[in-house]
């Protein structure tokens, strides 16, 4: 069951790929030259190559489409050791035809146009000639399905007998008879892989970011925890929530289940406080204060990647709630579409592993000095510079 469910989607991807396959389109002809004009820059869809094929088919018209297995906009620039590319006859044809480096399910629009006039000939190594070909009737599309790919021989050389083989087909149709010839592929020949990632995704449901909008409080949380003793639950989602505010407070309530949160926000002197949490569980009702201020300035949120705990100073029974990863702000101001403001951090500028890498340094430049110091006051020694005693004469042979 596990491989089928890699190898179908696989499957599909597979067969979407070849039915959006871009491949190049080369028209030549007589009754091309004045009747389309074609942009190489651009990308041409199915409908816009068939119509461009109705303007180059004229009633009367025999159409040759010479089909490769694959073919793409780089083998028509491929030269070999000798410097002579593989197309030496559609390169003489050049000003007489129209070239479309990119096409969309060409042979699909081919196909469509041809109708019930459409003739499939298959070239195989066993069967390399079309004896009868200029027997056809004027007006018919034919289909030559050119799958004679030889042992030993080179894309190149192959493409070159190719070349050979359209200018021995076209040269034997009637000069009466307007011929067109299309050459084209199934499929490109060059193709680029595309890059392909799968992102990992939290597996747990409460790893989940959540955000909580209402009028005049915008908050964000990992999780919030209900604690009491050596009990811990994860609130879920919220069935209800409305919020109470003026330009001095703000109150929030949010209602999971059986557990109703109230936050509790004041403003004075220009900051804003998160003061207290009323925890209601059923009939018990318990009002919880922060272990750490919980404070910005007004028109600024709060936001902490650690646990931010409000517990009860009730000594009979505690209860903790716990914000994990916490942003919060309050407005004041009844408005439901305001953006977080910039936020005060509950980690100081200089956090421990600052503090840490302050004090090592310290320690290092007070060693380096101490150093430096012993250096400088290092002293020739004077023992025996006596200006009245002897002099003391050293010889060479001592």
């Amino acid at each position: 069951m596990a491989f089928c469910r890699v190898v179908f989607p696989l499957l599909v991807l597979s067969v979407i790929s070849c039915y959006a396959s871009k491949v190049p389109v080369f028209m030549w002809g007589n009754s091309i030259k004045s009747s389309v004009k074609a942009n190489p820059l651009t990308t041409y869809s199915s409908e816009e190559f068939a119509a461009a094929v109705e303007q180059v088919v004229l009633p009367g018209t025999l159409t040759l489409v010479f089909i490769e297995p694959r073919l793409s906009v780089e083998d028509f620039s491929q030269k070999n050791s000798n410097g002579e590319t593989s197309f030496p006859y559609l390169h003489d044809n050049i000003y007489e035809a129209v070239y479309m480096p990119n096409v969309k399910n060409a042979l699909k629009a081919l196909n469509r146009t041809a109708g019930e006039s459409a003739t499939n000939i298959y070239i195989t190594d066993e069967s390399s000639d079309i004896l009868g070909l200029n027997k056809l009737n004027a007006g018919n599309f034919v289909f030559i399905h050119l799958n004679d790919a030889r042992e030993g021989e080179s894309r190149e050389e192959m493409l070159r007998r190719h070349d050979e083989f359209m200018h021995s087909t076209m040269g034997d149709m009637p000069e009466e008879l307007n011929t067109i010839g299309i050459y084209t592929a199934n499929y490109p020949s060059w193709t680029i892989p595309a890059s392909k990632s799968r992102p990992r995704r939290a597996v747990e449901e409460n790893a989940k970011t959540r955000m909580y909008t209402l009028d005049g409080l915008r908050m964000i949380t990992k999780t919030v925890k209900v604690v009491s003793g050596n009990d811990s639950r994860t609130l879920g989602d919220v069935t209800d929530q409305h919020s109470e505010l003026n330009t001095t407070y703000v109150n929030a309530t949010f209602v999971f289940d059986n557990t109703t949160l109230l936050l509790n926000f004041n403003a004075k002197g220009g900051y804003w406080f998160f003061d207290t949490v009323v925890l209601t569980i059923g009939d018990f009702v318990d009002v919880l204060y922060p272990d750490e201020e919980v404070f910005a300035l007004v028109d600024f949120s709060y936001r902490c990647a650690q646990h931010i705990s409000f517990s009860s100073r009730n000594e009979t029974k505690t209860y903790t709630v716990d914000f994990e990863d916490l942003k919060v702000q309050p407005f004041f101001e009844t408005n439901t579409t305001q953006e977080f403001g910039d936020s005060f951090n509950c980690v100081g500028f200089f956090s421990a592993p600052i503090w840490a890498g302050l004090f090592v340094v310290f320690i290092l430049l007070s060693i380096t000095f101490y150093g430096i110091m012993m250096m400088m006051d290092i002293r020739t020694m004077d023992r025996f510079d006596d200006p009245k005693g002897k002099t003391i004469t050293i010889n060479a042979a001592e």
